[in-house]
C-alpha cells in the first residue's frame, strides 16, 4: 500500500488534516485503532462553541459525523481497527489489525493520536462506578447507559462543567465538584458557570477515600478543615490529559518536556514538522489545547506537507501559515495563553534545525 500521506489517528485533528489534504488531491489514508472515526468527538453531546468560523456551533457528535461522511466521500482510505506497531528498515511503517501485519509506504506521516486522561489515585479508585470523564461520556452519549444516580466530580474545569450539566440533564444528582485548588486559582468565569447551574464546588478539597462492597457507595471529602461523607454511586474524574506519543517514538522523533503543553511531547517547528523530516504532528499530540487549536494545528501541519509535496509553492504556504498561526493565537489567548507561549518557545528552539 502506497500513499502520499498517512495519518495516524482518526480523531478531530486527523480528520481535519485528511479532509484538507484530500481536497488538494493528496492520496491519503487514516490508520485508526477504533472501529469508527471521530475520536473523543463521538461522545461529546455538548455544543462546541470555540470551533473555527466555517464550522459554526455544533456538538462534537455532529462534527464527528460531518468529518466522517466528508472524508469518505472524497476518497480517503480509512483503516479502522488498525494500529501502527513499528517501522521497517526501508522507511515503511508496520500496521496491524490484530491478526495480520503489513507495510505501508508514505511520503509523509502525520501523527494525530490525541491525548489520554489522567487517573486520580486514592483508596477505592478501582471500584466500579469510579471512572474518568471520557468513560462517563461514552456511557451517556454513545451507549445510552446511565452511569449512576448520585455523583461527585473530581476536578473543577470546563470539561467537568460539561459532564456535570450532561449528568443533571439525564436525571443524575450531582452533589458537587471537588477541587484541590483554592477559589482564587480558578477562572472566575468558570466559577460563575457552576454557580448559575447551582452546582456546589468544594475548594481546597480532595477525595480521601471511596468505599463500597460491589461498587462505590461512599466517598470521604477532605478539605483540610473537616471531612464530609457523601453517599454516592458515581465518581467522575477530570484530572487533566497527557499527549499520546508512542507512534512518534517508533518514528525516531526527538522529544522534550514542557508542562504547559501536556508533558513529554515531540520537538517541532512552525510547520509542525518533527526532527524526522517526513513526520509531522498535530492536535493534542502536539500539546494540550482547545478544540479550535486542535483543528488549526492540523491545518498548519497539512500546509507544511503540501509545501513539501510541491502542491503549494513557498509563497502560498507562507501566507497560509501566517493566517493559521494568527488563528491559533486567537484560539489560545486567555486561559490558554500559557499554552501558546510554550508552543512559540518550542518552535523558536526548533527553528535553527528547520533552516
Amino acid at each position: 500500500m502506497e500513499f502520499e500521506l498517512v495519518i495516524i489517528g482518526g480523531g478531530p485533528a486527523g480528520l481535519m488534516a485528511a479532509l484538507t489534504a484530500a481536497e488538494k488531491g493528496v492520496k491519503t489514508a487514516i490508520v485508526e485503532e477504533s472501529f469508527a472515526l471521530g475520536g473523543q468527538l463521538r461522545q461529546q453531546a455538548q455544543v462546541l462553541e470555540n470551533l473555527p468560523k466555517e464550522f459554526g456551533k455544533q456538538s462534537g457528535i455532529a462534527l464527528a459525523k460531518f468529518f466522517s461522511n466528508k472524508v469518505s466521500s472524497i476518497g480517503v482510505t480509512a483503516l479502522l481497527g488498525h494500529t501502527m506497531i513499528g517501522t521497517y528498515r526501508n522507511g515503511t511503517i508496520g500496521v496491524s489489525n490484530g491478526k495480520d501485519t503489513f507495510p505501508i509506504y508514505a511520503k509523509k506521516i502525520l501523527v494525530t493520536t490525541g491525548a489520554a486522561e489522567q487517573a486520580a489515585l486514592f483508596p477505592g479508585w478501582t471500584l466500579p462506578g469510579v471512572m474518568t470523564i471520557g468513560a462517563a461520556q461514552i456511557l451517556l452519549n454513545r451507549e445510552r447507559v446511565l452511569p449512576g444516580k448520585e455523583a461527585v466530580v473530581l476536578g473543577c474545569n470546563s470539561i467537568s462543567y460539561d459532564i456535570a450539566k450532561q449528568l443533571r440533564a439525564c436525571g443524575v444528582n450531582v452533589q458537587g465538584i471537588i477541587e484541590k485548588k483554592s477559589i482564587d486559582e480558578i477562572d472566575k468565569e468558570l466559577i460563575e458557570k457552576f454557580e448559575s447551574e447551582n452546582i456546589e464546588v468544594f475548594f481546597h478539597s480532595n477525595i480521601e477515600k471511596a468505599a463500597g462492597k460491589q461498587h462505590v457507595e461512599k466517598v470521604w471529602i477532605d478539605n483540610d478543615v473537616l471531612k464530609k461523607e457523601r453517599e454516592i454511586d458515581l465518581v467522575c474524574i477530570s484530572n487533566g490529559l497527557y499527549p499520546v506519543t508512542e507512534p512518534l517514538e517508533l518514528l525516531d522523533c526527538e522529544f522534550t518536556y514542557i508542562e504547559n503543553l501536556g508533558g513529554r511531547i515531540p520537538k517541532y517547528g512552525s510547520s509542525f514538522t518533527t526532527s524526522n523530516s517526513s513526520v509531522y504532528v498535530a492536535g493534542n499530540a502536539a500539546g494540550i489545547t482547545c478544540i479550535e487549536g486542535i483543528l488549526v494545528t492540523a491545518s498548519i501541519a497539512v500546509t507544511g506537507i503540501l509545501e513539501d509535496l510541491a502542491i503549494l509553492n513557498n509563497i502560498e504556504a507562507k501566507k497560509q501559515k501566517e493566517i493559521l498561526w494568527t488563528e491559533l493565537l486567537k484560539a489560545e489567548t486567555g486561559r490558554y495563553s500559557k499554552v501558546h507561549d510554550a508552543r512559540i518557545s518550542l518552535v523558536n528552539d526548533f527553528l535553527p534545525k528547520e533552516i
